[in-house]
């Protein structure tokens, strides 16, 4: 009788212990997925966090020779001082997150270096505007936003 008694107790014990397992065991699992989601948040924060993305540097120092414009205005620069204008703007520009459907762009530019290697630029620039993109012929989906110091030096010397 006085073992009966106690064999509902057991059996209650093994239950809560039971119980207590699973509770344990459903925290960790827990903690794993928190863990987990944490970390996936953090690494995308941090790959987000380089949001002020620059031109890629292309333009080796001293190796252009020339620049040409074409479009709205038509000049043909073999200073390295047009040169290092270009150059400087192109490096500082900022990339313009996704994917752009522009308008016609009303300059081209071309730095030419001294093996004959041309790069050309798409350029928007107006007359009324401080605002100015440059784009990469080649890749047409983006564009990077000019520095407004650039965009001065741009129209000085395109007489713009």
């Amino acid at each position: 009788m006085f073992t009966g008694a106690l064999k509902p107790f057991k059996n209650t014990n093994r239950l809560t212990l039971k119980r207590i397992s699973r509770g344990v065991k459903m925290k960790k699992s827990f903690l794993k997925l928190f863990f987990i989601t944490l970390s996936i948040l953090l690494a995308g924060c941090s790959v987000y966090s380089e949001s002020k993305e620059t031109a890629p540097n292309l333009i080796m120092q001293d190796t252009k020779e020339m620049l040409i414009v074409t479009g709205e205005v038509k000049k043909t620069f073999k200073n390295n001082k047009a040169v290092r204008i270009a150059r400087d703007a192109i490096q500082s520009a900022e990339r313009i997150p996704g994917i752009l459907n522009v308008s016609k762009n009303n300059l081209e530019m071309t730095l030419v270096d001294l093996n004959g290697n041309k790069e050309n630029y798409l350029l928007w620039l107006r007359k009324n505007s401080d605002s100015g993109m440059i784009m990469y012929a080649d890749d047409t989906s983006t564009g990077y936003t000019l520095q407004r110091v650039d965009i001065v030096k741009f129209k000085k010397l395109f007489n713009f």
